[in-house]
């Protein structure tokens, strides 16, 4: 019986000990604030995507078609200067169908295929992204998806746009503790966030079938800015 109640005890006693350390731990007072950095340039690279899209009434002649047209437009690209090495296939596709009479509101048992194949290009002289425009569509390619612009390497942009951010979020960080007059200890933590992201030109260029030089006149395209931005997080202890 007596070791009963000594064991009772023992264990009041412990939880009793963690109750009390629990209540009063206090966490140490932070401050924390998030700064936003951005860096822009002028792009050096433009991406196009541009391809052939075709229906034909047999499933080899619309295969045949449409590798024709592909290359030949590959082969203008190339002409205009952009490198072999910076084009490649995005997506292919080939699917079927049958012909639907608007008349008779019926189907006629006859079949359509259709072949689609897209083809992104980075052309690394920028002045020349309306020029490639106009001969990929003179010599096959009867789709133009999108025009982007990017800068190849980043990375000065990323370390620009970072100290900012950085900077940002000690002004902020300060101008608090000068409101509430306290004064910023060390750093407990830093955390950080980034985006890209640039204006670019979309729209459809199209010459139906290719080869109709009435439409293949050179568009005026604007690369615009390409920007980088960082977001940093930081908590700083408060100093007693």
């Amino acid at each position: 019986m007596k070791k009963t109640g000594l064991v009772i005890i023992l264990v009041l006693l412990m939880f009793t000990g963690i109750a009390t350390s629990q209540q009063y731990y206090e966490y140490p007072a932070q401050i924390t604030t998030t700064g936003m950095g951005t860096a822009s340039a002028e792009p050096d690279v433009a991406s196009i995507v541009f391809g052939v899209d075709i229906t034909r009434s047999e499933p080899d002649i619309a295969v045949d078609d449409a590798a024709r047209m592909i290359h030949t437009a590959m082969a203008a690209a190339r002409a205009e200067g952009v490198a072999g090495e910076d084009m490649q296939t995005v997506s292919y596709n080939l699917w079927v169908e049958q012909v639907w009479d608007d008349y008779d509101y019926e189907y006629t048992g006859e079949m359509e295929y259709h072949v689609m194949h897209y083809i992104k290009a980075d052309i690394r002289d920028i002045e020349s992204v309306g020029d490639v425009l106009a001969s990929v569509v003179s010599e096959g390619a009867n789709s133009i998806n999108g025009v982007t612009f990017f800068v190849e390497d980043t990375s000065a942009l990323y370390v620009e746009a970072r100290q900012r951010a950085a900077e940002h979020a000690l002004d902020k960080a300060q101008q608090l503790a000068d409101c509430f007059g306290i004064s910023l200890g060390d750093i407990s933590s830093i955390s950080e966030w980034t985006n890209n992201y640039y204006y670019d030109d979309y729209g459809a260029f199209y010459n139906y079938g290719g080869g109709l030089d009435s439409y293949a006149q050179s568009p005026s395209i604007t690369p615009g800015a390409y920007s980088i931005s960082v977001e940093v997080s930081v908590t700083f202890k408060i100093e007693e």
